[in-house]
């Protein structure tokens, strides 16, 4: 069964208190206030070994430019993902990065300034671009795409990551969503899924525990794999 980590879009409430209820949470640096080196460390040591900070690099870092403002805002986000000892790397783009050649380069050349060892770095696109395609491109950077599982296809591999995204206020993910989720989040070794709503997210939590849990799980099938990559999509999973 796959090591489910559950956790919101940003810090609600007490850290203590959170961690209580979720297994991780998604930090924004810059984009929203986050505390001092000296709270985020005490935070790192106030939460589980197993707790995942997961750092999503500011909106500008995202647009893919260049400059001091760009270079300034990547320098906080990854001096945050220090101080937690953040897990996931998170690069979104917007629907302004379309998928034309020169954005590829782009993306490709961001994310060859983040990190690797340790880290699972991740690509979260908008916009128009194609299943096929996010793939493809995730697979020749090393980064895993993050989507929405309830709608698309999962990238194979030992690790998942989703964002289950709310269409509405009133909205809320039933129970032919949540088993198809948790059949393509079956076999992972770990699956990060972040859902707005604290509520709504207690709620998937438990029930894709259960839907995990029914079943033999299967293999996630072939491994998206880039030679001299971390270990974030290799072919064995104990790498």
């Amino acid at each position: 069964m796959a090591r489910l980590l559950v956790g919101l879009p940003s810090l609600v409430g007490d850290i203590e208190k959170y961690v209580k209820r979720f297994d991780m949470v998604e930090l924004r640096p810059v984009d929203m206030s986050i505390p001092r080196a000296s709270t985020l460390r005490s935070w790192r040591k106030s939460v589980p070994p197993g707790f995942v900070f997961s750092v999503v690099l500011p909106r500008i870092v995202g647009e893919l430019g260049t400059g001091k403002e760009v270079d300034d805002a990547l320098a906080t986000a990854l001096e945050v993902a220090t101080q937690v000892e953040a897990r996931c790397l998170l690069l979104s783009t917007p629907a302004s990065v379309r998928p034309t050649a020169q954005n590829r380069k782009r993306l490709g050349a961001m994310i060859e300034r983040l990190p690797r060892d340790g880290v699972v770095l991740c690509w979260e696109p908008a916009g128009i671009w194609e299943a096929e395609d996010i793939l493809a491109v995730a697979r020749g950077m090393g980064a895993l795409p993050v989507v929405d599982a309830a709608r698309e296809p999962v990238a194979p591999g030992p690790i998942a990551y989703t964002r289950l995204r709310a269409l509405g206020k009133a909205s809320s993910i039933g129970a032919k969503a949540m088993d198809r989720v948790a059949e393509r989040l079956r076999g992972r070794r770990e699956a990060f899924v972040v859902v707005d709503g604290a509520g709504e997210a207690a709620r998937v939590k438990a029930g894709l525990a259960v839907a995990l849990a029914r079943g033999k799980a299967q293999p996630a099938g072939p491994l998206l794999v880039r030679p001299g990559s971390n270990a974030l999509l290799a072919e064995d999973e104990e790498q």
